[in-house]
């Protein structure tokens, strides 16, 4: 039986074999997670269900259920509570804007198991075969694209140059060809995060002193000044509803996949396999401290690394987890009809 590569493990090893080992054969993962990570899962499974039910009168406001259920600790907790409150606004924004939409949807959170081939001799491999999933495939015309949801703080032109550098997207339209999706490129699906905070009003020492600066500056040495009232849900839903109502807020990019850029990453994950083989054999997972801070904050296993590996902080910083959480199963090769 093959072992499964996904992208996530053929990108963990390229970059830090020692991760690798502890993510993927170890099968440790941090007891916390970030609350980006958390924010972004609960908006993609948001659309998930939004896709899922194109005919359904009522979809939006079961997906607003969903990410009530998603956010259930925001009654005491602040940071919930704002990230329910985006993700509200985001969606109900969302099903505003693509009431419409310009494609057909043919999958959603499509599964899918490919075999891996030395691009020299075209022969399987025996030992991996690469796993997947993707957002969503789509139909525009008579061309196939893979659906993928981002969410974004900015969106300029810098993020969308970046687009280009997506490996795992055009990773993963290489091998659906394999089992009957002939994808020829990708929609980048953007949703803008909003910046807007809501407002907490003033304290009584706040106000106090703003309404004697207000005086002082008066001629009269009086101030009308009112008390600044916290901002209620409903008013700052209505200000965040505005600001998705903006053009801005949502964004969609097509880009097509080229034949040889496909072609390259066929060599370059029988490469990264056979490398791994390597390490395997030899027992030697090298530590990449270049990876360290990669994407300007530290590796989720950098306390571990730092203590030599001492299993005492590994039991109260990690748990064992399997790998590959994202695939639920692997389905059989599936033809498009």
């Amino acid at each position: 039986m093959r072992s499964i590569l996904t992208f996530s493990a053929l990108d963990t090893f390229r970059c830090c074999p020692r991760k690798y080992k502890l993510r993927f054969l170890d099968c440790l993962q941090p007891r916390e997670r970030p609350e980006t990570l958390a924010f972004g899962s609960a908006v993609h499974e948001a659309l998930q269900l939004w896709y899922t039910l194109p005919a359904d009168a009522q979809r939006l406001m079961k997906v607003l259920e969903l990410l009530d259920a998603k956010f259930a600790a925001r009654q005491s907790d602040v940071e919930a509570k704002r990230q329910w409150q985006l993700a509200r606004a985001i969606m109900t924004g969302y099903a505003a804007r693509y009431a419409q939409e310009e494609f057909e949807v043919v999958a959603v959170e499509k599964e899918f198991e490919a075999e891996i081939r030395n691009p020299d001799t075209g022969r399987s491999s025996q030992t991996f075969s690469v796993a997947g999933k993707v957002d969503g495939i789509v139909r525009i015309g008579r061309e196939l694209y893979l659906l993928e949801h981002k969410t974004a703080g900015t969106l300029d032109s810098n993020y969308l140059d970046k687009l280009w550098t997506d490996t795992q997207i055009a990773l993963y339209s290489f091998y659906l060809r394999q089992i009957g999706f002939p994808v020829v490129g990708v929609v980048y699906n953007v949703l803008l995060k909003a910046r807007l905070q809501q407002r907490t009003g003033e304290t009584d020492e706040e106000y106090r002193a703003r309404a004697a600066a207000l005086a002082a500056k008066n001629k009269t040495g009086r101030s009308n000044a009112k008390r600044q009232e916290p901002e209620s849900d409903d008013e700052f839903q209505a200000r965040l509803a505005e600001w998705y109502a903006k053009p801005e807020a949502f964004h969609r990019e097509r880009i097509y996949l080229s034949e040889d850029r496909l072609a390259m990453l066929q060599e370059e994950v029988w490469e990264v396999s056979q490398m791994f083989l390597d390490a395997k054999r030899r027992g030697k997972w090298l530590l990449n401290t270049s990876h360290c801070f990669a994407w300007s904050r530290p590796c989720e296993y950098l306390p571990y690394c730092q203590s030599c590996f001492n299993p005492n902080v590994r039991d109260n910083f990690y748990e064992s987890v399997p790998p590959h959480q994202e695939l639920q199963q692997v389905p059989a090769q599936a033809t498009l009809a």
